[in-house]
């Protein structure tokens, strides 16, 4: 994990300005390494294993996500997608701080180095911070099924092109029902977040799962086609509220803790 300055001092302050009070929301933390080869994807999992899901553990992150695109093994940039509900930005804080006075110059079994020959152990980090929807408070990590290794998990990111219409699609999520529709027809959402850090703001990220690539199709069908939808998405407050989406079906990494 690299430490990041930018965020660090967003965290910070933020999180001083809200240390009298809180909202009861999760904070979502979500990290993709990008990769070009598949021993850089491996070297990461045993990263994550060894290293830094036992530390993240050491700090009161109860369960931490891995997973990888189901399209990683053809793919040129090869990713892996890590997930770290926080229940606070000071738990945040403490972490990144953590990081922060590690001595690169000295060997830590939380920073990976290149090798000998000079190989990194992978591209770039992308990272986000999300809040918690008002409607979906805390994550959830039980399902309505058992998982298996046809297991599909549905990560998707909403873009808008102005905070209002960002705001408008939360409100469609929240108030509008969304959410709602999503827990009638078994959608298994993991988690719902408005990214508050990231590259792509202003926008929105959610999880969901679903027994297997023919089950997942035929909720989105369903979701297409339900009355309730179809109502909502035609009420004019919610029109173009999303400019881009972005969608990624994954499998669990072997390190995953879901």
């Amino acid at each position: 994990m690299k430490y990041l300055v930018l965020l660090l001092s967003f965290v910070g302050s933020l999180a001083t300005a809200t240390a009298q009070k809180t909202t009861g929301r999760d904070y979502y933390l979500v990290k993709v390494y990008h990769c070009s080869t598949p021993q850089q994807i491996s070297q990461i999992e045993q990263y994550l294993g060894k290293e830094l899901i036992p530390f993240l553990h050491r700090n009161g992150v109860a369960k931490v996500g891995a997973f990888l695109p189901l399209g990683n093994d053809t793919a040129a940039d090869k990713q892996l997608l890590v997930w770290i509900p926080l229940s606070s930005l000071n738990q945040l804080a403490r972490i990144e701080n953590h990081f922060g006075n590690l001595n690169p110059l000295a060997e830590s079994g939380l920073l990976l180095s290149a090798a000998a020959d000079g190989a990194v152990p992978y591209n770039r980090i992308e990272t986000m911070l999300s809040e918690a929807f008002a409607f979906h408070k805390k994550y959830n990590t039980a399902a309505s099924f058992k998982p298996s290794a046809e297991t599909v998990y549905e990560f998707r990111s909403y873009e808008s092109s102005t905070e209002n219409l960002h705001l408008r699609k939360v409100h469609m999520f929240n108030q509008g029902g969304e959410i709602a529709l999503f827990k009638k027809l078994d959608f298994n959402a993991v988690f719902y977040g408005r990214v508050i850090v990231g590259a792509q703001m202003p926008n929105l990220i959610y999880m969901t799962r679903f027994r297997n690539m023919a089950d997942r199709d035929a909720h989105w069908n369903s979701f297409g086609n339900s009355p309730e939808w179809k109502a909502m998405s035609s009420l004019p407050e919610y029109s173009n509220t999303v400019s881009k989406h972005v969608v990624i079906l994954m499998r669990v990494s072997v390190c995953s803790e879901f």
